[in-house]
């Protein structure tokens, strides 16, 4: 079995026997060297053993299928979803928006017209009088 060379921070913490919270902390202050992949914060292997957290001839497992690493993309596909939703939620309302306007545009223009006709029967009744 191949060692991975690049873990999530979940994963991280726990082969550390830390907390993922913990690990994000030493990334804030700039004690973990962390790197980001895909929206996904991921930390090498090596830097762990470099910091200490893993002894150097320490075997790391690679992460199994439905571990850590499968959450980051669960959530970002499901942040994709309620994007997609929302697109077509805002489409909706642009071609409303769109409508309401011509209809608006329409009313003006016979308004408008309406106006001139009112104006022009004004101006008559004045030239007869």
């Amino acid at each position: 079995m191949t060692s991975p060379r690049l873990l999530t921070l979940s994963d991280a913490a726990e082969v550390c026997g830390t907390t993922k919270k913990a690990l994000e902390r030493r990334a804030e202050r700039g004690t973990l060297v962390v790197e980001w992949r895909g929206g996904v914060r991921m930390v090498e292997v090596s830097e762990l053993v470099r910091v200490g957290l893993v002894d150097s001839g320490a075997q790391v497992a690679a992460p199994v299928p439905g571990s850590s690493i499968e959450r980051p993309l669960a959530v970002l596909a499901r942040r994709v979803a309620e994007a997609d939703a929302d697109l077509a939620e805002m489409r909706a309302a642009l071609a409303a928006t769109e409508a309401a306007l011509r209809r608006a545009r329409e009313e003006a223009r016979m308004l408008r017209s309406h106006l001139v006709r009112q104006s022009a029967s004004t101006d008559l009744l004045a030239e007869t009088a």
